[in-house]
Formats: structure tokens, sequence, C-alpha cells
């Protein structure tokens, strides 16, 4: 019969461990729980394998487990603590490292740096030109990688921070945006008075529909960067918690630890029309209701819209004007404004069909009008050009331009005080007039093919420029 030393039992791998180890992270078990299928994982470990899946099976035998609850298995779990505590003492009883190597039984005394990873003296040949160290040298040179990964998860979530609070300014904006309109409404609704009571109610409950729309999406924003900035904050904390734990231990779970520190949550985004949509609801109000007050309205062929003008300019409560403001105004950083040029569109496109409007200018020193491609840029410098996608005349250093490349300067017989703008866009066309004469001044002719919008450029004078009315007739058959 074959006999063998205490020497030959020590090196044999643990039948007990063997059975007490999960088969997804190959460690003892950790919160484990029961299949119907009979068969265990960690919590954490069963939990991370279905977290991608639409359908729930056992890692193992991947039978279907949809609608199961996973079992506390109680008795693994005391078993499993029972065994650590075995290990421990005889590992401080007979004099040796608490944790060996899993394949050859040794204790762990390098560390390789490029598998990033503790070994023992007989791993060394599985790591042929590796760069291997003794293990306390390994835990700070892993702490410094690790070090980077958490500032780097700080970073994003101070930027988190500063998009929720932006995201905050835009709800305060959208509640006074709310409170003008409101009363913007309400004024005009007097005047028009037993006509309007009944479109005064509907509109008003539709400006409050759409708060509560506008206000949702960016609260629900605001909560799901809060959700990730917690994240965040306990995955930071979860890492550094881990770091100070054993050498050993934190070099065993050091790519674990690592594997954590990836952060794949989209970064947030500023909301696309998140703003109040002020031009539907206030601007050429009474124009929409002309049925019924037709000798009370003012019919603008275009409205302002608010939403895009730059933060250097002021328009008039009923958007028909643009001028400088005195003082850079604190709007949100919205994606459909312009910012730094000074420029404001008008609130609605167009892509088919003929379009006329006029604009007093009077004596305005330096002005642009006409029309532009809805991707115009906005939130950088751009030279005004039809390659940029705008087809516009304009007034400067008192020369009137054609706005092409290079300029075109016109001669004019006279100075215009207001312009008419035409635009046609079955024929590509887009042209400019003197209304005080009816001259006609320039024509773009050129292919659309996106929708255009009506953009003015006051530049930074006091004098405004505004949007006459158009004048209103009805036939009746």
């Amino acid at each position: 019969m074959a006999e063998y030393s205490d020497e030959d039992i020590t090196d044999r791998p643990s039948l007990l461990e063997s059975d007490l180890t999960c088969p997804v992270c190959k460690d003892i078990f950790k919160e484990p729980v029961l299949l119907s299928c009979s068969h265990s994982f960690c919590q954490e470990c069963l939990e991370g394998s279905w977290k991608n899946q639409s359908k729930r099976q056992c890692p193992m035998c991947r039978k279907c487990c949809d609608g199961e609850t996973p079992i506390p298995n109680r008795a693994l779990k005391n078993t499993c603590v029972s065994y650590k505590k075995e290990r421990n003492w005889r590992g401080q009883g007979s004099g040796v490292d608490e944790v060996i190597c899993g394949l050859h039984q040794r204790p762990f005394q390098l560390f390789c740096i490029k598998d990033e990873e503790p070994v023992c003296v007989e791993c060394v040949t599985l790591h042929p030109g590796h760069e291997l160290v003794p293990i306390e040298q390994g835990v700070p040179f892993c702490k410094e990688e690790l070090n980077m990964k958490i500032k780097i998860l700080e970073s994003k979530q101070d930027s988190f921070k500063r998009m929720k609070k932006r995201y905050k300014d835009t709800i305060s904006f959208i509640e006074s945006q709310t409170k003008d309109a409101e009363k913007q409404i309400k004024e005009e609704f007097e005047r028009l008075h037993q006509v309007l009571c009944n479109e005064e109610t509907s509109r008003i409950n539709a400006l409050c529909r759409e708060e509560n729309e506008k206000k949702q999406v960016v609260n629900e924003k605001i909560e799901s960067i809060s959700r990730d900035i917690g994240a965040l904050a306990e995955l930071i904390q979860a890492v550094k918690r881990e770091m100070g734990a054993e050498d050993l231990t934190f070099l065993q779970n050091f790519q674990k630890l690592k594997r954590r520190t990836q952060w794949t949550s989209e970064e947030p985004k500023k909301v696309q029309g998140a703003l109040i949509n002020m031009a539907l609801h206030v601007g050429g109000l009474g124009y929409k209701v002309w049925e019924q007050m037709l000798t009370h309205v003012t019919c603008l062929p275009v409205i302002l819209d608010p939403n895009t003008v730059s933060p250097w300019l002021s328009i008039s409560p009923d958007f028909s004007s643009v001028q400088q403001s005195l003082e850079r105004q604190t709007f949100p950083d919205n994606p459909e404004r312009f910012d730094p040029c000074v420029f404001v569109l008008g609130s609605e496109g167009f892509s088919s069909g003929r379009h006329r409007w006029e604009v007093r200018v009077a004596d305005h020193p330096k002005w642009i009008l006409g029309v532009c491609k809805k991707s115009v840029v906005r939130k950088r410098k751009f030279t005004v050009t039809t390659k940029a996608g705008v087809w516009t005349i304009g007034l400067s250093k008192g020369v009137y331009s054609a706005l092409t490349t290079p300029r075109t300067e016109l001669s004019l017989e006279r100075r215009p005080e207001t312009i008419r703008v035409k635009v046609n866009m079955e024929k590509g066309e887009v042209s400019f007039w003197d209304t005080g004469n009816n001259k006609h001044l320039c024509t773009y002719n050129d292919k659309f093919n996106e929708k255009l919008f009506p953009i003015f450029g006051p530049g930074l004078q006091s004098t405004p420029i505004t949007i006459l009315p158009a004048k209103v007739t009805i036939h009746k058959q």
C-alpha cells in the first residue's frame, strides 16, 4: 500500500475548497444564493451575469430562471465562513502565507507587471519575458494606476455636477419664460375680451402642459445625472475601500477593481428643444384669432424666436424687433442659441412655397437681413456667405453689399428705410427690394436642400430693426 507523507497531503489541492468555489468568480462563495436547478452562485456574480441578458438563465446549465427569485443558501454560507476561519487558523499555526497559488499550491511571492497578478515561484515559467517584482513593489504600482482611474472618475463626477446645475438653471429659466408668456397672454386676451375668453383659457392650459412636459424632460435628465453622480460616488468609495485591504488581497482583486472603474455610461448632453416654445404661445397671438377680431389684430409675417437670440441682443415683448442689449443677458446655453455671433432667427422655417416680409431698418448704421439654412453654425463665429448656408444683404461702414464670396457691392439710388425679403422655395430664389420705391436690390439663385429660416443681424447697435405687420385680407365665397 502506498504511503503519503504530511508534505504530500499539504501539496494536494483541497477538494473542499473546490466545492466552496463560485463557478463564476472562481473564489470562495460570498453571500451564496441557490437556484431551482440546485446550482449556487455568489449573489453579486449572479446579478452581474443577468445584468445585460434579456432572458435569465442559470450560468451553469442554462436553465430558464425568468420570474424566479434566488434563495439565500445559508448552509453553504456558514460552511464557507467556517472554512475561511479554519484556513486562517492553519496558516497562522504553520507560519505560512494565508493565500497560496491555486495551480501550484505555493505562496505568492512575486507580481507580474504585464499580467497584473501575483504569482508563485513556479508560475515564473508561465510568464516568459514579463517583468516580475516582489509583492511589496506591486502594491504601489497598482495603487498608482487606480489613483489615476479615481481622478478620472472624480473629474467625470465634477462634470456631471456642472451639467446638473445647468439643468437646474434651465428649469428656472423655463419658469420665468412661463411667467412672462402668461402675462402677455393675459394682457392680449383682456384687450380682446369676450371673443377671446375661451381661447385664453385654452392657450394658458397648453402653455402649462408644455411647461410640465419641458420641466419633466429636464427633471428626468437631472434625476439621471443624480443617479450617475451617486453611482460614481459609490464606485469611488468602494474602490478606495478595496485599496485599503491587505496587500495580497488587494493585488488579487486588482483586475476586478480595474474593470469596475471603467465608466461606460453616456455623457450628459444638452437637451434639444428644452425651452418653452414662446413663439407658439405668444407670437402673433392676435393674428391666430383674426376671424373673431380681425380689426383688432396685428399680423406679423415673421416672428422672432427668443430661443435663438444672442445673449447680446434684446427682443421686444411682441417678438417683432431686435436691438443691442446693454449687457449680456443670462440665457441658457441651449443648442439653438447664437453665441458669440449676434443673430436671431424667425420662429418658423420654410420647406416649400413663397414667402415675403418687410423689415424697417430706417437709419440703422449696420445690419444683415436674409435667410439661412437650419443647420447654420450657432456656437462659433463664421463668415456670412452663401457657402456657409446664408443668403443675405447688409450695410456696413456706409456700403450696401450682397454677402457673397467676395462681397458684391450694391449700387443704390437712395438709402432704403424698409427692405422687403422674398423667398420662392420652388425656384430656389431669394430676392431683396427697397419697399419705398419698389426697386430691386439683389437676387440669389441656389438649391435649398434643407429648411430655410429668416435671419436678422442688427449688430451691436442701439437702433432696432423691426418686422412690419402684414396686411390681412379675407376673401369669402
